[in-house]
């Protein structure tokens, strides 16, 4: 972002001095460094245990904000929901409807209850009522079950995500099952459900991950973030998400990202059971990632 953009515009036309002009610019630098710690707060930081499942997720802004999101909250009957999104746009404007969009789905996925479509849809229609006509989103969001071994997801145009098979070593791509989000408050979603065998590994990431660019212009992509699961499928959750952002660096010579990079990982341990289910202390602790 060009630092005159900061400028307050002045009605008489005339120029703010030196020392103004640096005042102004220091203090919208603390201001969105203050935005920044605050919009890092919104991330999970401290992750409720759940018996069956090794779960994590980073995410890493391309500036002092971002437009990328991710979640875990725990819900009734031991079900984790999960959603990793994306915003238009970069700067102010995303981080602002980032913050919105992600506020509102935590409350639709505490209160609402029922399936995940219904949960997407209801959110669909609001950042149809609440965003401008230029401004989309995508999001992957997940119930999560480690006692039935299930995941019911929809996929609202995010990048698709992947599926490690153990038994095989089979890597299945997930496909979106609808449209992005902000389109129109009449659209629908498909929802689809995964079975799951103990050691499968769930990775959703955004496409700041798979369009990072080397030196040459060239994109990581989905064979890129294979690679990276092949070579460390049985990694635990959090070593593999970072072992995915680790590798973007690597990739793109560790230059300053276009982009923000977020991923989560979920590992399915084994076959849990309600008498296994161990909850972590009931009120959640959000802070800086």
């Amino acid at each position: 972002m060009n630092e005159h953009r900061f400028f307050p515009r002045f009605t008489s036309g005339i120029a703010p001095s030196p020392q103004v002009a640096s005042s102004i610019l220091i203090s919208e630098r603390e201001d969105l460094e203050t935005a920044g710690i605050i919009q890092s707060r919104l991330f999970p930081s401290r992750l409720p245990q759940l018996a069956g499942l090794d779960y994590y997720g980073e995410c890493r802004p391309a500036g002092r904000l971002g437009g990328d999101f991710f979640d875990f909250v725990l819900l009734p009957e031991n079900i984790l929901a999960v959603s990793i999104g994306d915003v238009s746009g970069h700067g102010i404007s995303a981080a602002i409807m980032m913050s919105g969009m992600q506020a509102f789905l935590r409350g639709l996925t505490a209160h609402r209850g029922g399936p995940v479509t219904g949960v997407v849809e209801e959110l669909n229609r609001a950042v149809c009522q609440t965003s401008p006509d230029n401004f989309y989103a995508t999001l992957l969001y997940a119930h999560v079950d480690p006692v039935r071994r299930q995941m019911h997801y929809v996929s609202a145009g995010h990048e698709p995500a992947l599926l490690v098979r153990s038994r095989t070593g089979e890597i299945q791509r997930l496909d979106s099952t609808g449209t992005v989000l902000g389109l129109t408050a009449r659209t629908t979603f498909e929802q689809r459900v995964l079975s799951f065998e103990p050691d499968d590994v769930f990775v959703a990431f955004t496409d700041g991950v798979t369009e990072a660019a080397d030196s040459e212009g060239r994109e990581l992509g989905q064979k890129g973030v294979i690679r990276i699961l092949e070579d460390c499928a049985r990694a635990r959750a959090s070593d593999l998400v970072c072992r995915i952002v680790e590798e973007v660096d690597r990739f793109t010579t560790y230059a300053a990202p276009l982009d923000d990079r977020t991923a989560v990982a979920i590992r399915f341990t084994g076959r849990a059971s309600q008498a296994t289910f161990v909850e972590d202390t009931v009120e959640l602790a959000f802070a800086a990632a």
